[in-house]
């Protein structure tokens, strides 16, 4: 298959994927809507059922609430009262033998007015019964019927009678399932005398609120208007045992439910045991019969007498008709999919349509960038081959030569084929390997390299001189390459040489006759040839003064390059800051008086600087004349210092002009003077600023320049403040390579006073040898030594791990071509010229110690801890990251603080001769302000944690975690 074809079997399979996306987000948003409409049309059934529910409900509440006004509003008659209390005295006189029948006589009359009144609701009997035993005295739907008593078949009625309460339930009895309410009559004496009981049959109640709604117009469902609705009863058959067996032949019977309703439709529910077995709560159904769709609800009816488990032998079922709306929903459903896949392929046929636009202005615009591209390739091409500035490609994996243009074969003298035959060491001198792994280092930090300067070797061996700049990218396989810009610098080391030779020219050829020619013309000013006319002694002034002028310039101008180059001396020692501006406004009080300028010196802070304190002078000269000679006569130069962190910034304000913003960035560059108010420039070489700048910044400090434009100048230089050296423990050595016998007893001496362990090694096999056996803070190294050279075997040094960054002070007479040796990787590295003394190996040793990075110090523990478990276990997590000592007692402790020095303490509170607490005082004393971490059982107050840097829990913190946060402070 071509690269053709893949690309639009690729297309096509984009369009089916996007076809496919499309139809299942169309489908799913269908799904969607369907999920909503069907839980919309559910909760319209759930409303339907609860409708049923609540009014099978209210049906039940207001049959109950009519039966008991009706008996309340006949027990309340007084004659039928007065007629009962009397059949009551007779009877409880007589017994059941008594003669009623002149009272049933009265009673009747009254009863049948109740009784035709309440049969229109469904009134199924209305009986007077006696106490206490449920005597019936008269049944109105059956008068010949009574003298029963009922005391063992009526516990509804004997209820009331026992409890002189109105008594409201259904019961079940021979000839149907009825609602009942009996309601006690009481004498005068309110005792029970007798009952008044009626009944409702349930399923005339249900008939007749049918009825009423029929014929009200009202239907039974306001949310579903052709809906039909009917309530019927259902039995548990074990309740209708008691039944009359004509009762019972017309009932409906199955299974699980006996029901007083004939309907083929619940018959064929209850066949098809589609009514559950348990209906304890309310529940909701949907059925079907003869194709119709039913929403069928069941309430459970309590029966008068059943506790809270029985409930449920009698159940009221409400159903209606929804298959009109269960229809209607389906057909729209129907539709609404039909719409959903209409949509669905017109968004298609829509797609399919924006798809072939897009693709054919996609087409447009890649031929167009296509044509840009190649356009472009073209210019970058074009500019690849026509640099003048030689370009190499290399593989960065093998350092393989992969591409160059022509300028690299002008460089080299090799072509392009030739090129990718040859290996990297072929054009690169293999004494670079270790300056190239460097670069290669920061290519892959930082993804460039450069400006890199070193050589290659030209095909006739010559050695060129050159200077790199490269990236690094990587191609659509992402293997890396790195491109390389070659700049050859052979002219500019050329122009290099003539400047040195030029300077050195003027050091040593022009100096000499200078000196004598200004020399000279002084002592004919001074008389030395005898007494001069007015106009010869004023031509040789000038010549004199300009001679001067001369011999400043040759001497800025060597000093500025001097500096540049590296090649100025610094002699640091430390000195005091008062002191050397003290110096600097005595020397120049004469030049001050020559302008008419006083000058003051503001109180200044008492620190020391670590400095050369002639080049500090030379800065401050710099500073003040310049301040002198801008000033106004009448003025004051005002000098003066404060301190900034670990800081001193020296400031010298004048009164004169000011200095414009624009001009003040111009101000430290080689040969820049600004014009006065009078359009001159003052008498200078424009130099001593730049060398002032050249001096700050090789001292470790910064310098600039404070003005407004008619305000006066401040000219400020900022240094570091000399810090205290703290004198070193006895555990301290220093190894002291000297290959002359007597100069490293000397300097042992020395270290051994100021309280360092000083080991002597003749030359570098001891020297090796010793640093084997034993760990050294530092050493000192002389440049000459017998076997080997002291710059070998500093590098050498370096490149052992385990002595790389070991301090190392160099004490030699050749400190100047040890410079130019190790300048490049002088980590760690100071310098000491000989002849040596005390004070200064002293200085120069316990700076580089302390003023070194942190983490190239040996960093030191104490641990105060009478457990030795715990000791051993944190050894072994300090092991590797700093030397651990350890204390189990307080008065142990104090002697290691006292002849040790310690980087950091790890205390336990209890320990066998005290509260580790009270050893603060001892660390301050004799360590200064170190970091004490607390590690105990015991707790820490909030008064004693404040004077600590940490507190951790034996129990609560594991010893690893420990050993890191204590590293952590450390570093």
């Amino acid at each position: 298959m071509t690269e053709s074809d893949q690309q639009k079997s690729n297309v096509t399979k984009s369009y089916i994927v996007a076809a496919l996306m499309i139809l299942i987000t169309f489908l799913l948003a269908a799904w969607y809507a369907n999920t909503q409409r069907e839980s919309h049309f559910q909760s319209r059934l759930n409303d339907i059922q609860l409708l049923q529910l609540t009014k099978q409900q209210l049906l039940q509440q207001e049959a109950e609430r009519k039966l008991e006004l009706a008996v309340d509003l006949i027990a309340a008659d007084p004659t039928l009262q007065q007629l009962l209390l009397q059949a009551v005295e007779r009877y409880q006189q007589q017994g059941p033998k008594a003669d009623l029948s002149a009272i049933r006589q009265q009673l009747l009359p009254i009863l049948n007015g109740y009784w035709q009144k309440v049969t229109l609701y469904g009134a199924s009997q209305l009986h007077l019964h006696l106490a206490p035993d449920a005597f019936t005295l008269l049944r109105a739907h059956r008068p010949e019927r009574h003298s029963d008593s009922l005391i063992n078949i009526r516990p509804l009625v004997m209820h009331s009678l026992t409890s002189g309460t109105r008594v409201t339930g259904t019961e079940l009895g021979r000839h149907g399932l009825s609602l009942r309410a009996v309601v006690p009559v009481f004498n005068s004496r309110h005792e029970v005398q007798a009952a008044v009981e009626l009944g409702f049959d349930l399923q005339s109640v249900f008939a007749a609120r049918q009825q009423y709604y029929a014929a009200s117009g009202v239907s039974t469902d306001n949310l579903v208007k052709e809906a039909r609705q009917s309530t019927i009863l259902l039995v548990k058959p074990t309740m209708t045992i008691a039944l009359h067996d004509d009762v019972k032949a017309k009932w409906l019977t199955s299974r699980l439910w006996h029901s007083p309703t004939q309907s083929d439709m619940l018959q064929f529910w209850l066949n098809n045991q589609l009514i559950p077995e348990n209906v304890s709560s309310p529940q909701q159904l949907i059925l079907e019969f003869n194709e119709r769709i039913y929403a069928v609800s069941l309430l459970p009816w309590p029966v008068w007498g059943q506790n809270n488990q029985q409930n449920g032998q009698v159940v009221s079922l409400s159903w209606h008709d929804i298959s009109a709306q269960v229809n209607t929903q389906q057909r729209t459903d129907k539709i609404i999919w039909l719409i959903w896949l209409a949509a669905c392929f017109s968004m298609l046929f829509l797609a399919v349509l924006l798809i072939t636009f897009l693709r054919r202005q996609a087409r447009r615009e890649v031929s167009q960038q296509q044509k840009l591209v190649k356009q472009s390739e073209q210019k970058l091409s074009a500019l690849y081959q026509l640099s003048p500035l030689p370009i190499l490609l290399n593989r960065f994996s093998d350092g393989a030569f992969v591409e160059s243009n022509p300028a690299m074969e002008k460089l080299t003298g090799y072509s392009l084929a030739e090129i990718k035959q040859l290996s990297y060491w072929d054009l690169t001198p293999e004494h670079y390997a270790a300056a190239e792994q460097e670069q290669l280092k920061a290519l892959t930090e930082y993804g460039r390299y450069g400006p890199y300067i070193k050589q290659y070797r030209h095909k006739n061996g010559e050695l060129i001189d050159i200077e790199l700049n490269g990236v690094l990218f990587s191609d659509d396989r992402d293997e890396k390459f790195i491109w390389t810009i070659i700049k050859d610098i052979r002219e500019i080391k050329r122009i290099e040489k003539l400047k040195d030779d030029f300077v050195s020219t003027v050091s040593h050829e022009l100096r000499t006759p200078l000196t004598s020619i200004s020399g000279s013309l002084g002592l004919v000013l001074g008389g030395a040839g005898g007494a001069l006319s007015p106009k010869a002694e004023k031509l040789l002034g000038i010549a004199h003064k300009n001679s001067q002028r001369l011999n400043l310039l040759i001497n800025d101008l060597l000093d500025i390059e001097k500096l540049v180059a590296g090649k100025m001396r610094f002699d640091e020692v430390a000195v005091a800051l008062p002191g050397i501006l003290q110096d600097a406004l005595e020397q120049h009080q004469p030049f001050a008086q020559q302008h008419n300028v006083t000058l003051t010196l503001n109180p200044v802070p008492d620190v020391l600087l670590w400095v050369d304190a002639a080049r500090v002078q030379q800065v401050l000269a710099n500073f003040l004349s310049n301040a002198v000679k801008f000033s106004p006569p009448q003025a004051t130069v005002s000098v003066g210092a404060e301190v900034h962190g670990q800081m001193v910034k020296i400031w010298v304000q004048d009164q004169g002009p000011g200095i414009a913003l624009a001009d003040q960035g111009q101000l430290f560059k080689r040969f820049s003077q600004l014009k006065h108010e009078d359009n001159q420039a003052k008498t200078g070489t424009g130099l001593g600023l730049a060398i002032s700048r050249e001096i700050a910044l090789q001292s470790a400090g910064d310098i600039g320049v404070n003005s407004v434009s008619g305000e006066g100048a401040t000219f400020w230089l900022e240094l570091p403040i000399h810090q205290t050296l703290v004198h070193p423990g006895l555990h301290e050595a220093i190894l002291v390579i000297e290959d002359d016998a007597d100069t490293a007893m000397v300097l042992c001496e020395f270290l051994q006073t100021q309280h360092y362990i000083a080991d002597w090694a003749p030359d570098s096999a001891t020297a090796w040898q010793r640093l084997a056996e034993k760990d050294y803070a530092a050493i000192t190294l002389d440049l000459k030594l017998d076997e080997e050279s002291g710059a070998d075997f500093f590098l050498r040094l370096r490149d052992n791990p385990a002595t790389a960054n070991l301090p190392v002070l160099v004490i030699s007479a050749f400190i100047e071509q040890g410079k130019l040796q190790l300048a490049a990787i002088a980590n760690a590295l100071d310098w000491l010229e000989k002849p040596v003394t005390p004070e200064l190996l002293s200085v120069k040793l316990g700076r580089l110690l302390t003023e070194l990075p942190y983490a190239n110090r040996h960093q030191r523990i104490l641990h105060v801890e009478d457990d030795n478990d715990i000791i051993t276990i944190m050894r072994l997590q300090l092991a590797n990251l700093c030397e651990y000592h350890a204390a189990s007692s307080l008065e142990q402790a104090k002697k290691m603080l006292q002849q040790q020095q310690f980087d950091l303490i790890l205390l336990d509170l209890g320990l066998p001769d005290g509260n580790g607490m009270s050893l603060l005082h001892d660390i301050t004393d004799c360590q200064g302000d170190i970091p004490v971490v607390i590690f105990s059982a015991q707790d820490l107050s909030v008064e004693n944690k404040q004077k600590v840097r940490a507190v951790f829990s034996k129990s609560r913190i594991n010893t690893e975690i420990l050993a890191k946060y204590l590293k952590n402070i450390l570093d």
